[in-house]
């Protein structure tokens, strides 16, 4: 979500793509807390949950992993560069957690994923340095082994819990319970969702300024999206269907008709059937929605560098799109400045004060107006410029 640093190339240089994709990565969350109540899961509302469900927020990770790629040199790191990102890094994620601390004692319904990206934010300092080959294999071994390393650990120590209220500065009286939501139980749990940040420090490590690099990224996330969208399927019919998964005990917590799951889990998929690590459904942690979402987070980013290169001329937006472009890099070359007014928004219309469809574009044109206002994409964020000034504070870069 944050932009650790400016992106890799010439002075000044931005990866207008990756913007994009940030902006969408934050409309689709937006998307998803907003449009809640009773037509949910039916119509329009339906389909945008379908559509942006997990996915959204599978995106900010991946392209968090791909912030920090491009940070320390894209596809032409040095050492000084993984150095001095490393460095940076370990402040922004403590700003991280800070931030998440603060907002977590705000009334709102969202599930507040900074705390969450801060921890991820450490443990994607070891691996800076690596090339994109350890880096991919990586993200496959913990796609594959993390949901496994879940399922067991919260089996045997009985730990399948709900993930319960945002994390805020009171959760540090208890800090073994707070380290168990951040890593296995929570919305976000760390130990799953290294998956998307080593993935997405590997794509930041491949040409992505290049059309050919970029429409590759978009193969293999189809690729990727579809395999586990079939093998999915295919373990819901080994299973003997839904109804065999979701039994009685479930229900309240993961279907509302006994039939089907729910459009979407709490984090963490249940420890009943071993058959659920192989359902994809949004914010399991299942292999499947791993692997998927991950597909899905790289079909976005390669999509969006492509077309916006197609729509360049010598690096620069042709006319007819350089507007809707601009508008779109700003809002998402600012996404923790507008992600948390977004979620105070939220808290504020809580009682639904402001119907949802209304309030959602509300919030999306608001975040582009603001963003503009404030000068982006050539000036940081608030939090984003606050942020890069006590990095740069702390370790003498600037």
């Amino acid at each position: 979500m944050p932009e650790p640093d400016r992106p890799a190339g010439p002075p000044g240089s931005r990866l207008t793509g990756i913007d994009v994709a940030r902006s969408f990565a934050l409309f689709g969350m937006m998307a998803t807390h907003i449009l809640t109540g009773p037509d949910e899961d039916r119509g329009a509302m339906g389909a945008a949950h379908e559509i942006a469900g997990g996915r959204a927020a599978a995106l900010f990770a991946v392209l968090a992993g791909v912030g920090l790629a491009l940070a320390s040199g894209g596809d032409r790191p040095t050492p000084e560069k993984v150095a001095r990102t490393r460095r940076t890094t370990l402040i922004r994620a403590l700003a991280l957690l800070a931030i998440g601390l603060t907002l977590g004692m705000v009334q709102t319904p969202v599930a507040i994923i900074l705390c969450y990206y801060g921890v991820l934010f450490l443990a994607a300092i070891p691996v800076l340095a690596w090339r994109v080959r350890w880096l991919a294999l990586l993200a496959a071994g913990c796609a594959i082994g993390t949901p496994l390393l879940s399922y067991w650990l919260r089996g045997e120590v009985g730990l399948d819990e709900a993930p319960g209220s945002n994390l805020d500065w009171t959760s540090l009286t208890d800090p073994v319970a707070a380290v168990r939501h951040l890593l296995l139980t929570g919305y976000y749990p760390v130990l799953t969702w290294t998956t998307y940040l080593f993935a997405g420090i590997a794509v930041g490590r491949v040409a992505l300024r290049r059309p050919r690099v970029a429409l590759s990224v978009a193969g293999i996330g189809a690729v990727l999206a579809s395999v586990a969208w079939v093998v999915s399927e295919l373990a819901v019919r080994a299973a003997g269907g839904f109804p065999a998964l979701v039994n009685t005990g479930l229900l309240s917590r993961y279907s509302s008709d006994g039939r089907t799951p729910n459009s979407g889990f709490f984090g963490t998929s249940p420890v009943d059937d071993p058959w659920w690590l192989l359902v994809r459904v949004a914010h399991s942690g299942s292999i499947t929605d791993l692997v998927h979402t991950v597909g899905t987070s790289m079909l976005v980013i390669g999509l969006t560098l492509a077309a916006v290169q197609a729509l360049s001329r010598r690096g620069e937006p042709r006319p007819v799109v350089r507007v809707p472009l601009h508008m779109l890099a700003a809002a998402g070359s600012m996404t923790l400045t507008l992600y948390c007014l977004h979620v105070l928004a939220v808290g504020a219309n809580s009682n639904q004060n402001i119907a949802p469809w209304p309030y959602l574009a509300l919030n999306i044109v608001g975040a582009i107006i603001i963003a503009l206002l404030w000068g982006a994409p050539r000036r940081r964020g608030p939090i984003e410029e606050a942020i890069a000034s006590a990095a740069s504070g702390a370790t003498g870069y600037r």
